[in-house]
């Protein structure tokens, strides 16, 4: 009998560790769920944010979308690189390691122009998985970028740079707020702030990509737990069929 009992244990452990394995899936796939209903979300407030002009805004006036020519942005850093925002990330491993991310958002205030006037862009907490497609650099750009968010310059590995330039049009969507005798587009807590290249059309393709592609993982993280579950409740069947027989 004895002998009996020591036999089930290899069953009880897999069962409970397949059922370890499922709760730690299921938050992950919580996320995502999440992340793509946030999406729809902010999908649907984008599509329904109609184009306003630089001179009808007004302070308070709450979340507005304008589109425009980023007109100045301060003197950047290294001076190589004329961007208002730059994002850059860098992945990179090493023989017998995990892969290494590092993500970096170097952002400056700069004026936005739209033909009717100029207005102050605070980019300060934008959205960063909307800024368009991303591209590798050349070598002879890779060590400023790299610079330029405050990473070291020799660090090898992929490099993926996000630039949104001096005289580039882009889709900003932020709330006016008004700051001492200047009006300013920035993020308040609970409203996007979204500074992306090209038009509307463009901005509603990149949240509908990203809402699906959540979806897709979810589905399938999903369907892992399906399994697992499956898996702990047939052993810990048979464990306690066993033990019913002794």
């Amino acid at each position: 009998m004895p002998e009996n009992l020591v036999a089930l244990f290899p069953q009880l452990f897999c069962s409970c560790g397949s059922l370890f394995f499922a709760i730690v899936i299921a938050i992950f796939g919580v996320l995502l769920f999440r992340s793509a209903s946030q999406r729809q979300r902010l999908q649907t407030v984008l599509a329904k944010l109609p184009l306003q002009s630089i001179a009808t805004l007004k302070p308070g006036q709450g979340l507005v979308r304008l589109k425009g020519i980023i007109s100045q942005a301060p003197e950047p850093v290294p001076p190589s690189l004329d961007v208002a925002v730059l994002r850059v990330v860098l992945r990179e491993k090493e023989v017998g390691e995990e892969e290494r991310m590092m993500d970096r958002v170097q952002a400056r205030p700069f004026l936005l122009d739209d033909g009717t006037g100029t207005i102050l862009v605070d980019p300060t907490g934008l959205d960063r998985s909307l800024l368009g497609e991303g591209t590798v650099p050349e070598p002879e750009d890779r060590a400023a970028a790299l610079q330029a968010v405050g990473l070291p310059p020799s660090l090898g590995g992929l490099v993926q740079v996000w630039a949104l330039q001096t005289g580039q049009e882009v889709t900003v969507v932020g709330t006016v707020q008004k700051r001492g005798d200047q009006m300013v587009i920035a993020k308040v807590q609970g409203q996007p702030l979204i500074i992306s290249p090209g038009d509307i059309s463009d901005l509603l393709a990149q949240t509908a990509k990203q809402s699906t592609s959540a979806c897709v993982w979810g589905i399938a993280l999903a369907l892992i737990i399906l399994g697992l579950l499956t898996v702990s409740g047939i052993l810990l069947l048979r464990v306690f069929l066993t033990l019913s027989h002794l």
